[in-house]
């Protein structure tokens, strides 16, 4: 009767043991696992929900997530969208716990976002990484690795009359292109 004891103990032990091995050994594939999803992946699983990203400048931008391009990201709110580079991203609140694999669909690039806005002249407000104030104006034409803009008073249309000054931005120093209705 004791020798069944402590076999069945062994064996419990034994088992015991194995299974802590086979839990450490699944937790740490998964760890390996986890250090091939990028920001892209981690965002993608998020579209539709609620976010609120703190840029490389002053303040954060919030709204639900509408888009993810090749390097961005469209925010849409109640009052406008938030058009933020991946790179000008210093956090983000309100995300799960998921993260959803590249599809083989072809991504736009920031540029040809930029360049949508452009071809429209639609009025815009450029927030530079590092800076405290936007700019209020329309984008003019978007180049490879930076942007013309035509400074405005605030609520002016684009006309020639009405431009303040004329400034070229690179896209690295680009923290969010918003649009208010």
């Amino acid at each position: 009767m004791r020798w069944e004891a402590l076999f069945a103990d062994l064996e419990a032990q034994l088992a015991a043991a194995g299974q802590a091995g086979l839990e450490s050994e699944i937790a740490e594939r998964q760890r390996g696992e986890f250090s091939v999803v990028s920001l892209s992946d981690r965002l993608r699983s998020q579209i539709g929900l609620p976010l609120k990203v703190h840029l490389d400048a002053p303040g954060a931008v919030t709204g639900a997530l509408a888009q993810l391009g090749s390097g961005w990201l469209l925010l849409q709110a109640s009052a406008g969208s938030h058009l933020v580079p991946l790179e000008a991203i210093r956090m983000v609140e309100g995300m799960d716990r998921f993260a959803a694999p590249e599809e083989g669909k072809v991504k736009l690039g920031l540029q040809a976002a930029l360049r949508g806005l452009a071809r429209d002249r639609y009025p815009v407000y450029l927030q530079l990484r590092g800076e405290q104030a936007a700019l209020y104006g329309s984008i003019d034409r978007v180049g490879r690795d930076f942007l013309e803009f035509a400074v405005l008073e605030a609520g002016l249309p684009r006309r020639r009359e009405n431009v303040a000054s004329a400034a070229v931005v690179p896209l690295r120093g680009i923290a969010a292109v918003s649009s208010f209705r």
